[in-house]
């Protein structure tokens, strides 16, 4: 099996996305003095970058990889409010050639923006401007609607739940349902509060920490036990019906629990080693992860495949910094 050959192959890939979309803003500068007002330092802004995060981040990804194969292959459904940091987000995606069509503006309340302080390399503080109220009947009403009318025109769905509001477990259910009967994989990033959600979906990729918390495991998510982690993967897979599922472990690789790929024994998931040469930020790596791995699917390989090559574009992006993406040729060379 030759991955490099096999990866090429995503740059024919046509991924829907939906979920929490924000705005992730990065604010850099020097720090030389505390305040005299408060026992707190004074930052000397150099500069400000601008993101889309969220599931727009899972997005990003996706047309960063397409390049320039990118042809209407994004389809991302997310709320914006009426604010700067919305018009932000529209013009990140018309960069990106992602379509905007499937985002639906919520005048009632500010478009979701999380500020990270930066002095010198060490975050500070962040700043999160968020409301995690539920949406109005009109707005799910829209949101649904974009669903339906467009899922038809590609080959995997991605559900980005970071428990914000959009992702409601009428609406991950009707996803669900939806891409089953169409024979179309759904691949949930899930928050934890919403593990029961998604039953039936065809893969989860949780890392230890939420499969340990969204599971309601005894499992402590700080230690590495394979055998451990062998029963919380299969109890995950029975409780939700999923057809498969990948536990990201950090600095350990990433388990796969799935019929057809078996570990060295009954008592151990199948493991891959993680490809990291070099960490500087593991921020939105589990992004990277999931569409990377809703790209494979889309087109055909397997999940076993999908996940080697998920797995050496997440060593590319950890050791880049902030919330990074990868092109095409940069995954080629990793492979």
């Amino acid at each position: 099996m030759d991955l490099k050959i096999e990866a090429k192959k995503i740059k024919y890939s046509k991924v829907l996305v939906i979920g929490d979309l924000m705005l992730d803003r990065f604010t850099y500068g020097d720090v030389i003095r505390i305040s005299p007002e408060a026992p707190v330092p004074v930052l000397h802004v150099n500069h400000e970058e601008n993101y889309l995060g969220g599931a727009g981040n899972v997005a990003r990804n996706i047309a960063a990889l397409m390049g320039e194969y990118n042809n209407d292959s994004i389809f991302m459904i997310g709320v914006i409010g009426k604010d700067n940091s919305a018009d932000t987000i529209i013009k990140s995606m018309n960069k990106a050639n992602i379509s905007t069509k499937g985002i639906v503006e919520d005048d009632s309340r500010d478009t979701i923006t999380k500020t990270r302080i930066v002095a010198n390399t060490q975050q500070i503080v962040r700043i999160d401007n968020e409301s995690t109220e539920p949406f109005s009947a009109s707005i799910m009403k829209k949101i649904e609607k974009n669903f339906t009318d467009n899922v038809d025109n590609y080959n995997a769905v991605i559900i980005s739940d970071y428990a914000k509001g959009i992702i409601t477990n009428k609406l991950a259910k009707k996803i669900i349902d939806t891409c089953n009967k169409k024979n179309k994989p759904v691949l949930v990033d899930p928050a934890i509060k919403h593990f029961s959600f998604y039953k039936k979906a065809t893969l989860m990729t949780p890392n230890l920490k939420e499969a340990v918390e969204g599971a309601d495991s005894r499992l402590p998510f700080y230690e590495f036990n394979p055998e451990a982690i062998n029963t919380l993967g299969n109890d995950i897979i029975k409780k939700l019906a999923l057809s498969k599922l990948m536990i990201t472990l950090g600095a350990n690789g990433m388990a796969l629990f799935d019929k057809d790929i078996k570990g060295p024994d009954k008592k151990t998931p199948f493991i891959i080693p993680t490809k990291a040469k070099s960490v500087f930020d593991v921020s939105g790596a589990g992004d990277t992860v999931i569409s990377v791995l809703a790209m494979c699917l889309s087109v055909g390989l397997s999940f076993k495949e999908s996940s080697e090559i998920s797995n050496a574009a997440a060593g590319v992006v950890v050791g880049k910094r902030g919330t990074s993406t990868l092109t095409l040729d940069e995954l080629m060379e990793v492979l």
